[in-house]
Formats: C-alpha cells, sequence, structure tokens
C-alpha cells in the first residue's frame, strides 16, 4: 500500500496501557491479522508508517489500523458517522486518495478520522491508543471530531477518488467468518459477538425485517432500523446480500452493511 502523500499530524501519546475487558465468550472470534494479547489488554499488530489495514477486535469489530508518517498510530472505527435510516454501513479505504470513503453516499475522512466532506456529521469514531513494542493497545472509543474540524491535505473534491470494486480501495472481506444463511437459527443461538448473514431487507407485515436469501419465511425482527418513506426498498440504503450484526433481545441489532456498493 503507498504512503499517506506526506501529511503529518502528531496525536498525544497516551500514557500506560489502556485495558479493554473482554469476557470469555466475547474472545471466541478473533479473526486474522490481530496478535494475542497479554492478559485482558486488547493488542493489535503495530503498522508501518504508511501503512492502512482492515482488522478486527476480539469480538469482531471492524476497525482500521493506520500508520502515519511519524511513526504514531491511530485506531478508527470502521463505521460510517452517515447512518441513514438507522442502517450502519461499513466504509473503505481508498489507495489513490490516502483517505477513508463511503462509497454508498459519499462521505469521506482523512486517516486520522476526521471529515473531509459528505453528508456524514462529524469523523470517524477512533479509539485510545498507547505504542507497546510492536503493538498498538486499544482503549475506550471516543467520538468522531466535529463537523468544522481541521484537516492537513486536499479536500474531498480534489482526491482522486476510488470508484467501484476494482477502483484501488480496501475493505473489509470477513474471509474467515462463519456466515449465517438462516437469520431465524442465528437468533436462536444468540451468539455474544458480531456474526455475518446472507440474506436482504424487506418489508414483511408492515415491519421490516431481515430474510434468508432464500426468501422471508425464514426471518427476524430488526432493531433501531427504520422503514424509508418510499415504498421500493431498493432505492433505500438496503441493498445488498451480506450484513454483519449482533442479535439482542431475540432480534438482530447494530445491523450492518458489510460489503460496500460501488458508485453508480
Amino acid at each position: 500500500m503507498r504512503g499517506l502523500g506526506g501529511r503529518r499530524r502528531t496525536l498525544p501519546w497516551i500514557a500506560g496501557l489502556f485495558v479493554v475487558a473482554f469476557g470469555a465468550a466475547a474472545v471466541a472470534l478473533i479473526p486474522r491479522g490481530q496478535q494475542e494479547a497479554p492478559g485482558d489488554s486488547v493488542v493489535l499488530a503495530r503498522p508501518l508508517p504508511g501503512e492502512v489495514r482492515a482488522d478486527y477486535l476480539p469480538d469482531g469489530t471492524p476497525v482500521w489500523v493506520t500508520g502515519h508518517v511519524d511513526g504514531d498510530a491511530s485506531v478508527i472505527s470502521a463505521f460510517s458517522s452517515h447512518v441513514p435510516y438507522g442502517l450502519n454501513k461499513l466504509i473503505w479505504w481508498c489507495n489513490k486518495a490516502d483517505a477513508f470513503d463511503d462509497p454508498a453516499h459519499g462521505g469521506k475522512w482523512d486517516e486520522y478520522g476526521v471529515r473531509l466532506g459528505g453528508p456524514a456529521p462529524i469523523g470517524l469514531a477512533t479509539y485510545e491508543t498507547a505504542m507497546v513494542g510492536g503493538r498498538v493497545a486499544i482503549g475506550g472509543l471516543r467520538e468522531g471530531q466535529p463537523f468544522d474540524t481541521p484537516f492537513l491535505g486536499p479536500g474531498g473534491t480534489e482526491r482522486e477518488w476510488c470508484i467501484g470494486l476494482d477502483g484501488g480501495a480496501t475493505w473489509h472481506t470477513f474471509d474467515d467468518w462463519r456466515t449465517w444463511d438462516s437469520p431465524t437459527a442465528a437468533v436462536d443461538a444468540e451468539p455474544d459477538e458480531w456474526i455475518l448473514l446472507e440474506g436482504h431487507l424487506a418489508a414483511v407485515g408492515g415491519e421490516l425485517r431481515f430474510c434468508a436469501a432464500a426468501g422471508c419465511a425464514d426471518s427476524a425482527r430488526v432493531l433501531d432500523v427504520t422503514m424509508p418513506s418510499h415504498p421500493e426498498l431498493e432505492l433505500g440504503p438496503f441493498p445488498g446480500e451480506r450484513f454483519i450484526a449482533h442479535v439482542r433481545d431475540g432480534a438482530l441489532a447494530d445491523l450492518t452493511r458489510a460489503v460496500p456498493l460501488p458508485v453508480p
């Protein structure tokens, strides 16, 4: 992956090691790319300067690990801060632009998660970090920076952006994850970590449900996602066949489109 264009910003070093406690069930899913944490702390491999890596926390939470040219590193939430209808979306990294991009709705952020442009109201959420040798120790999640936070480098409209899945972007693939093709079975299993599902959203009996690819005879309730005002769901933010979610209260929560859609 190419370097980050010589842009520099110094983040404050966080003194000491931030400890994030996860229960035994939460560490059942540890996808590739993550180092084993000493004790109860959560650590990821430290990136090289200019490296931007899609990675995961122990419970499957997707994050971006970015290595800055000054030797510092950031761990950034992979969820867009623009959430229409309550449906989460994952961002990708555009190598040509040296920036993060929401390919569905055009939100754009720099390598630190600072907003560059688009409909996103704020920057990307970031984690407190401490550099521990060749690793990054992760602390609490901080809300994204305000709408008008200054950024370094060219603005969103002045960069060359990735178009389509073959346009030079990198995103989370979830290659090692079990795929649930039955939302009913997933909800009945009550897993503690993020899960990957195949299916689609549809209006069933006046409510929005997540249906299996084979049809809505196998479906589950969806929490916190509202019905769009227009009847054609394919015109809204709902297209897609793979989603990640939590199971909570007999339903799917935190539903997130897992594969980014290319800009038309």
